[in-house]
């Protein structure tokens, strides 16, 4: 085979390995998005996992205002375990201090008090993954400053494709 086809061939899955993460990623937001409305009152998930943007600092320095969590929906949970449930329409992500007969009792780190005894059942998840700063990110993307930064960011990405295009073309012709 010769240098130009193997190319050829690598840019090919490459934009199908593309296009697949793409596709997945779109079926994805769509399922959280349908989720999400046929159910106000539940946390959308996908295989029991779920992300949230920490908004406030009850957990510092453990988890950052700004910071990405993610949370896996479990069968136990246990003294030590930060975890994430629903007071209401609040999610609030704070570590279980404790379990009694009255239910479970949690306390956030940087707080003095401990919060009221939740049952099992308000728990949506143990927080399995942190990633410090993503939120803040996030939190800007849905904004119009943020969707105007994608969009031009997408059309300089296009330009520049577009560019090299161009630029090949020119070459072959030559």
């Amino acid at each position: 085979m010769s240098k130009n086809r193997h190319i050829r061939i690598i840019s090919i899955i490459i934009k199908i390995a593309v296009i697949s993460l793409l596709a997945a990623i779109l079926i994805g937001n769509l399922y959280l998005i349908w989720a999400q409305l046929a159910d106000k009152d539940r946390l959308p998930k996908i295989f029991g996992f779920a992300q949230i943007v920490v908004i406030s600092g009850s957990m510092q320095p453990y988890i950052e205002p700004g910071d990405l969590i993610v949370i896996r929906e479990q069968d136990d949970y246990g003294e030590g375990e930060v975890v994430t449930y629903r007071r209401g329409r609040i999610l609030i992500t704070h570590r279980i201090i404790g379990i009694t007969e009255s239910g479970v009792i949690t306390k956030g780190d940087a707080n003095n008090a401990a919060d009221e005894p939740i049952e099992l059942s308000d728990i949506e998840g143990k927080v399995v993954l942190r990633i410090p700063g993503v939120g803040n990110m996030i939190l800007f993307l849905k904004k119009p400053a943020g969707i105007l930064a994608v969009s031009c960011f997408i059309l300089l990405l296009y330009g520049l494709w577009r560019a090299v295009q161009t630029m090949k073309n020119g070459k072959g012709r030559g």
